[in-house]
Parts: structure tokens; C-alpha cells; sequence
């Protein structure tokens, strides 16, 4: 049968600037689904940006909650009106039959209101879980509190009792009270949403009692960040890209290094990069680099080291250092450290397990020989757990494809993944 190909897609997203993984994903697929003649209307929270050729922008002109006033965030990110009424607007004027609407985001700037006037196209409509903000109130299934990962399912009683905000608990209520009115909508939606993970692992988590409605995992889209890989195995420094914030276990790295006498090397900025270098002179602290600064850090490196505490999804520095031929030593909390181990592009540890993550980087340190066969395996493993952009825009259409057909049933997000990546 011949592949349906929508007539628009409407993408939703809280930022059309780039300030993180959703956003970044959100434009790059306009852009590549504009690039196959299909017609574009991205839908955002913030202020907008220049779009590509083909791309009809419609901007909300608001600001990240963290930006805003407290009762004006607290307001607006219950529930924003005018987001409401304008999308409702839009969809009741320009919705056709071949009309896809892909929501990547609306935690920040756009609300839950944003889900009730999907409700009459609920058939069309995929909803892209790049976090955890579908189940858990703080999106992370993480306790900031004790710094590990939570076992509460999300919204019970001991989940609502229980503080596990990073700012206080009144903030926690808040995001208990955003969380039920998305809960409230979404049920409205469901089961005919199409849920798109980002990692199959993700569905125990969002979906403990089992899958609401379909459900996908595609792999995020990378590329190298060289254009040769690296010979790692004679490099010493252990690099770390992201986030500086202790969820992200920066701390338990910096102390590791520490204890096995080990430098390692912090690329990224972050509420806790002041903290850190003040902490630990004896490590290098790069900030924020563009894309040049990441191509000479990661040039240099023997290993990736991505120290996360919490269940993260994906990351995208680990994949793009395999793809250079960097091994990576990742802690078990994140999702893609089984499949780096099953393929041995790398290694993992108990997560948060300081004194685990210093033995394995003495380790690794020393031993080139092994270093190098990670290396080697990493060049040709590395693509398996991630798609080339093309190849990721193929997947999205061949999904949209199969909703617009009425094709679209229930099924298990690891078999598809597993196709999608292969």
C-alpha cells in the first residue's frame, strides 16, 4: 500500500528557539519535513524565530516559566487561556482529514490547555515524550531531595505527600495541581493519542498499568560530531557534555576523579557549575561551548562519562561521542547504558556508586587495549541506537502514514524501535 503522506503538520512546542533537546528536535523536524514538500505550521509559546521557507510560525509571544513572575507563572502554567482559544481557532478554521498535530512540549510556555482543542482530531494527533511530564509532576521520576530515583507511582498518595521538589514542597503542590488538569485532559484524548518515545525503556515508567493507546519508540536523530573518529585509546581526558547539575551527578564524577586521581574534563553551564569549580579546582570547567569548542573537546577524549542519577531517556552526548569513536562509561540509570553494554561500545555502574565510578575510570585510564576495542565498537554500534535526521523524518512519516490510514494499533514500543534502528 502507498504510503498516505499528510497534507500539514502541525507542530507544537513550547520553544521555537532552541533551549533544549524538545526544542531542538521541534525545529529540526519542521525544517525536515517542510524540505519534503509537506506544508508546516509550527505552533509555539515563545517570541518565535525565523523560519525556513514553507514553515507558517504562529507565535504565543510568552516567556519560560522561570522567566515570568510567580503568580503570573503560576497562573499561566495551570492553565493559559489564550493558548486555548487561539489553537482552538486555528484547528476550526484550517483542520482537514490529512491533518497531522505533533506536540513536543508544553510545560513551559504553552500549558495543558493546549490539549483541549486537540480533543476533535485526538485520531491525528502524536504526542513526542522527550521527559517524563506525561506521568510525573516533577517530569523526571527523580526525588531532588535524596538525589535518587523515585519508586512512587506517579500521582498516589505517597507521590502527592511526599516532597521531592528541587525548590519546596508548595512547588511540588503546584506541579501536583498542573499535572491533574493534564491528567483531566489527556483522558479526554485517550486512547486514541499516539504516544513516541524516545527510548522503549520509558514505557514501565509513564505506563506501569500498561499503554493507554499506541505507543512508538523512535530513536532520537544524531550525527558526528568529527568527521573521522577519534583514536581514543591514546587520549587521556575523561569528558563530560551536559547539564552541570548535581541530578545530573556532576558531583559524584568530579569526586570520583578525585579518588582515582583522574582529571576529567566538564563541558556545559549549569545552576551548579560555580559550586563544582569551586569544589574541585583540580578538574578542568570549559562552560558552554558551540559546536567547534564540543569537536576539540571531544577530540581529546578517552571516554564520555555520563554520570546521570535519575532514569534518563536519552542523551545526546553519549550517542554522538560513540558515533566519533569515544567509548562511553554511563551509570545504569540511563536508558541507552544497557544497550552501550550489550554492544561493549562501553561500560556502565550503579548509579550514584562513587567509589564504583572510581574504580572503572583507574581502570580504563590504564588499560588502552580495551579502550581501543570500545573504540572500534562504538564506530560501528553507535548508529544502531540513534537514526541520521533523513532517517528519522522517514520514520515520522511512515508513522503519520499509518495514522492517517487507520492503521495506527496498540502496540509494544520496544518492537518498533528495535525496527526503527536497525
Amino acid at each position: 500500500m502507498t504510503r498516505r503522506a499528510p497534507s500539514r503538520v502541525v507542530i507544537l512546542s513550547d520553544f521555537a528557539k532552541v533551549r533544549g533537546g524538545a526544542s531542538k528536535l521541534a525545529v529540526l523536524q519542521a525544517a525536515l519535513i517542510a524540505r519534503q514538500g509537506i506544508p508546516v505550521t509550527f505552533f509555539c509559546g515563545d517570541d518565535g524565530d525565523q523560519m525556513p521557507l514553507g514553515i507558517e510560525l504562529i507565535s504565543m509571544g510568552g516567556q519560560s516559566l522561570l522567566d515570568q513572575g510567580g503568580l503570573s507563572a503560576a497562573a499561566s502554567g495551570l492553565w493559559n487561556q489564550k493558548v486555548q482559544k487561539r489553537l482552538a481557532a486555528w484547528v476550526k478554521r484550517n483542520d482537514c482529514p490529512d491533518t497531522l498535530y505533533h506536540v513536543h512540549g508544553y510545560h513551559q510556555t504553552l500549558s495543558p490547555s493546549l490539549l483541549w482543542p486537540l480533543k476533535p482530531v485526538r485520531g491525528r494527533v502524536v504526542m513526542h515524550a522527550h521527559d517524563y511530564f506525561l506521568s510525573c509532576p516533577n517530569g523526571a521520576f527523580f526525588d531532588f531531595r535524596k538525589q535518587n530515583t523515585c519508586p512512587r507511582v506517579a500521582m498516589s498518595a505517597s507521590c502527592i505527600l511526599h516532597n521531592c521538589d528541587k525548590r519546596s514542597y508548595g512547588q511540588k503542590l503546584w506541579r501536583v495541581s498542573r499535572q491533574a488538569l493534564q491528567n483531566q485532559a489527556r483522558r479526554k484524548l485517550l486512547p486514541d493519542v499516539t504516544t513516541l518515545l524516545i527510548h522503549p525503556g520509558m514505557e514501565r515508567l509513564l505506563f506501569p498499568n500498561g499503554t493507554p493507546g499506541p505507543v512508538i519508540a523512535i530513536a532520537n536523530p544524531s550525527e558526528p560530531l568529527l568527521p573521522q573518529p577519534v583514536t581514543s585509546q591514546l587520549n587521556s581526558e575523561f569528558l563530560y557534555v551536559g547539564d552541570i547539575h548535581a541530578y545530573k551527578g556532576v558531583f559524584v564524577l568530579a569526586e570520583a576523579g578525585r579518588q582515582a586521581g583522574v582529571k576529567v574534563r566538564f563541558v556545559g553551564d549549569g545552576q551548579d557549575l560555580i559550586q563544582l569549580r569551586a569544589s574541585f579546582p583540580e578538574h578542568q570547567f570549559d562552560g558552554w561551548q558551540d559546536r567547534a569548542g564540543l569537536q576539540h573537546a571531544m577530540s581529546d577524549a578517552r571516554m564520555l562519562v555520563a554520570p546521570t542519577l535519575g532514569p534518563e531517556p536519552f542523551g545526546l552526548a553519549p550517542v554522538e561521542a560513540l558515533l566519533c569513536g569515544v567509548p562511553v562509561l554511563a551509570s545504569d540509570s540511563l536508558l541507552l547504558s544497557q544497550d552501550i553494554r550489550s554492544q561493549h561500545m562501553g561500560a556502565s555502574y550503579l548509579a550514584g556508586d562513587r567509589d564504583a565510578l572510581a574504580t572503572a575510570m583507574l581502570e580504563f585510564s590504564r588499560d588502552d587495549a580495551t579502550i581501543g576495542k570500545m573504540a572500534g565498537n562504538a564506530i560501528r554500534g553507535g548508529r544502531e541506537i540513534s537514526l541520521t535526521p533523513d532517517n528519522w523524518c522517514a520514520e515520522l512519516l511512515k508513522l503519520y502514514g499509518k495514522i492517517l490510514r487507520g492503521q495506527n494499533e496498540p502496540r509494544r514500543a520496544l518492537d518498533d524501535y528495535s525496527r526503527a534502528v536497525s
